[in-house]
């Protein structure tokens, strides 16, 4: 019981720290699954195929962000499988999830007009780098 307790203190307490974090977009309520279906292109050179299955493909993901030389770090590519964190009311915003091998990446939501855009953060959040995903329809 002790360490249920403690386990469930220290989930509330990281939320808690994850909330507090400047510069992150505000959550869209209630994103679905079927609308991050689809392929998606991102402003930084990726690609993101998001299937229905709950897996996905991408190319040339950032996954971090060099201030001093401005390059971004990259997988070249990578599958793997997709979540969508409900996230908790009143500090941390709904994500979607990759898990590739045995790292996740979170991508947070962003409303573009009557669409949603996923963003993902480029090294230290402060230093406000960020890769933004657009869903293109399949032809």
């Amino acid at each position: 019981m002790r360490s249920q307790t403690a386990s469930a203190l220290c989930a509330a307490a990281v939320a808690l720290l994850a909330g507090a974090c400047g510069g992150a977009p505000k959550a869209l309520p209630h994103v679905t699954a079927a609308e991050v279906v689809g392929h998606w292109t991102s402003d930084c050179g990726s690609t993101l195929t998001v299937e229905a299955d709950r897996t996905f493909t991408v190319q040339d993901f950032p996954v971090d962000f060099a201030p001093g030389s401005g390059t971004v770090k990259r997988l070249p590519s990578g599958h793997g499988t997709w979540y969508l964190f409900a996230g908790v009311k009143g500090s941390t915003p709904q994500t979607f999830d990759l898990k590739i091998g045995e790292e996740f990446y979170d991508l947070d939501y962003v409303r573009k007009a009557d669409s949603i855009a996923l963003r993902t953060v480029l090294g230290d959040p402060d230093d406000n780098q960020w890769c933004e995903f657009s869903r293109r329809s399949r032809a």
